[in-house]
């Protein structure tokens, strides 16, 4: 008898093995609607990263010179001092210039009394044309003489045109100097400028550029944004086009002229533009990789073989081929869809219903 339940037990596991072994996977109701999240796949701009060594400069160092001559009676700065717009930097000796001014001051108050004379004679007919014509050319001639030596003695103070720091002093007080001659260098430090030699191969993709920046290790870790200014459209003997950008200086203050920096232009890929999507959405069969389109038209799904690249981050995955952009693909309960199984698209959540506890 024992021996009679012992073969009863073996048979009756030997079924439930043959009948477990034999159930179908999970099988989804046709007539089952799920709700599933839906997405696009995005499109990325490619961007190619260019790095090239530029130099900072000054955006303008202008010579400052008198516009008269004569001997310097006082300079107010030296090099490395900076000056603000229209600062006194040096003055000529005057005593000449106020000597003149005051000449032709007094040779002009004479003759305007004697034109103002003849003025109000002429204006009752009392005097001659000619006599009259000849008072209205001394009286111009005076005044322009004399605005002339008021200007020569205004210009023996010579002011700062601009903002900046006093690169050079060439001369010292006592000295005799001529007009033009350069007293003093000045550089514009409002802005900096970057300029950086392009070849021809880039130069051509210019309407293209997406941003620049430049950095310098020995200044700081940061990058520093830049704006571009202006191409020279021609080549120099090396075959390479200057660009130049526009550097804040309040960036970072021990940036100055003359100092080497790594400038990186960013460009548009136009030829390679990938698609990325979830990594979610992404399934495998038979050593293939898969998606499920969402068909808006019979709210139904549709498996979708995808060629994919490399990962994209946050994420994502990169797809070679086999989707657009306009296409909407399932990311979510993807292990449970079949082709042609009816599906509800889920909602994003109002900004105002966090949740969709409302």
């Amino acid at each position: 008898m024992f021996h009679r339940m012992k073969f009863r037990s073996a048979a009756f596991i030997m079924a439930i093995w043959a009948i477990t072994s034999c159930s179908p996977r999970e099988h989804v109701s046709p007539e089952t609607v799920r709700r599933v999240h839906i997405a696009h796949p995005t499109a990325e701009t490619a961007l190619i990263a260019h790095e090239f060594t530029g130099t900072i400069r000054e955006t303008a160092e202008v010579n400052l010179a008198f516009r008269v001559a004569g001997p310097i009676q006082r300079i107010h700065v030296k090099e490395g001092d900076y000056v603000r717009e229209g600062q006194l930097i040096a003055e000529i000796d005057p005593r000449d210039y106020e000597i003149q001014q005051s000449v032709y001051q007094a040779q002009y108050d004479q003759v305007k009394a004697e034109f103002d004379r003849l003025t109000e004679l002429n204006n009752r007919k009392s005097v001659a044309d000619n006599d009259y014509e000849k008072a209205v050319s001394g009286e111009k001639m005076l005044r322009m003489k004399l605005k002339n030596a008021e200007d020569q003695l205004q210009d023996t103070r010579l002011f700062a045109p601009f903002s900046g720091f006093i690169q050079s002093v060439k001369y010292e007080e006592g000295e005799m100097v001529n007009t033009g001659m350069t007293i003093a260098t000045l550089i514009n430090v409002k802005s900096y400028l970057v300029e950086v030699d392009l070849p021809m191969a880039l130069f051509i993709q210019k309407d293209h550029f997406s941003d620049y920046y430049c950095t310098q290790p020995l200044v700081s870790d940061s990058e520093f944004p830049l704006r571009l200014v202006s191409y020279r459209m021609k080549a120099n003997n090396s075959q390479l086009y200057r660009a130049t950008f526009s550097l804040n200086p309040d960036l970072d203050p021990r940036l100055s002229p003359g100092m080497p920096v790594n400038v990186t232009i960013r460009v548009q890929n136009q030829d390679d533009q990938p698609l990325s999507i979830p990594l979610k959405a992404l399934f495998h069969e038979n050593g293939k990789s898969y998606v499920w389109l969402f068909e808006s038209a019979s709210s139904s799904v549709r498996k979708q073989e995808v060629l994919t690249g490399e990962m994209a981050g946050s994420g994502q995955i990169r797809i070679q081929s086999g989707l657009s952009e306009t296409d909407e693909i399932v990311v979510s309960g993807i292990n449970v869809m079949q082709d042609a199984l009816q599906v509800e698209r889920i909602q994003p959540a109002s900004e105002t219903n966090v949740g969709g506890l409302m």
